[in-house]
């Protein structure tokens, strides 16, 4: 049995799919076929009950995987134990980012990595589909780490890491009928239509999980992938919309004590509501060291 066997096999045991489960190898598909049809001819055993192009854990790989991981963690302690030695990390992570990012600075958490740390690959991928997906490839291992935006402490399978919060304006042309206004409840905008992200997205989840809260429906006529489309929407009087207060020019707490004000050629008033990036990994596994280096770089940002 070769390690390479091992970890071809979890990862398509996590992707439930040869063609993922080689993408997440970073190998060819034939190979992790091969490699496994080998493992299961030394094992004597079926390790997959394959469906087509699916494909699922027979009883014999469901027997296996909690062994298989255990080894993998093993192999990664003991490389990690020879790296504290020698004083350095190394390895690649590949590391989720979202469109936007709040106030957090990923080119500079990357150019600290690699001073530190010269040995140590990261592969960014920005998520076009939102949190929901960057969380699903968390725990299929397609990703190492991700930036999601998650308001609750947990998430199944899921160790989430606090790094930024920004509070959300609700924010309306400035000839809106609530323009002018200090204070904005939930059921004064109930009725109006929504310029906002996809479901999936955690900006929307924060919100529409505010109004299920408070017995409240709303109705989202637009969607867009980036906070400049979503305000210049709003500016253009196609509805209104829930913006965090990074997402316009100056920065973090653009209206300074200020409860509400016209800014950036909208009407913004400040809410309860609170936009979160936490740091994403895996429970079901052991952190690497160069996965650990990541996670310090972005937390010494906030310190």
């Amino acid at each position: 049995m070769q390690l390479a066997q091992i970890e071809y096999f979890v990862a398509v045991a996590e992707a439930l799919s040869f063609t993922r489960g080689a993408e997440a190898a970073g190998v060819v598909q034939s190979a992790v076929s091969a490699a496994i049809r080998q493992l299961e001819r030394e094992m004597g055993a079926e390790l997959f009950v394959r469906l087509g192009r699916s494909v699922r854990l027979s009883p014999a790989g469901e027997a296996l995987l909690p062994r298989a991981l255990d080894v993998l963690d093993a192999v990664q302690a003991a490389r990690d134990a020879v790296d504290g030695v020698r004083g350095t990390a190394r390895g690649t992570v590949a590391l989720g980012v979202l469109a936007h990012s709040g106030n957090l600075d990923v080119p500079g958490v990357l150019r600290s990595v690699h001073r530190q740390y010269p040995e140590i690959v990261v592969k960014l991928r920005q998520t076009i589909q939102g949190t929901r997906t960057s969380l699903d490839d968390v725990r299929s291992g397609a990703l190492d780490l991700a930036m999601v935006s998650v308001s609750e402490a947990a998430a199944p399978d899921i160790d989430l890491t606090p790094l930024h919060a920004d509070g959300i304006l609700f924010v309306c042309a400035p000839g809106h009928r609530l323009a002018g206004r200090r204070r904005i409840t939930l059921a004064d905008v109930a009725g109006e239509p929504f310029v906002d992200f996809p479901e999936g997205w955690g900006n929307r989840a924060t919100v529409d999980a505010a109004f299920a809260a408070a017995g409240l429906g709303r109705a989202v006529r637009t969607e867009v992938v980036t906070f400049g489309m979503a305000l210049e929407l709003i500016r253009d009087g196609l509805g209104v919309g829930f913006v965090p207060e990074s997402a316009f020019d100056g920065g973090a707490l653009p209206l300074e004590k200020r409860e509400a004000g016209e800014l950036d050629g909208v009407w913004a008033v400040r809410t309860a509501l609170i936009w979160k990036i936490q740091l994403a990994r895996s429970a079901r596994r052991r952190s690497t060291a160069a996965e650990e280096a990541v996670l310090q770089a972005f937390l010494a940002q906030g310190r």
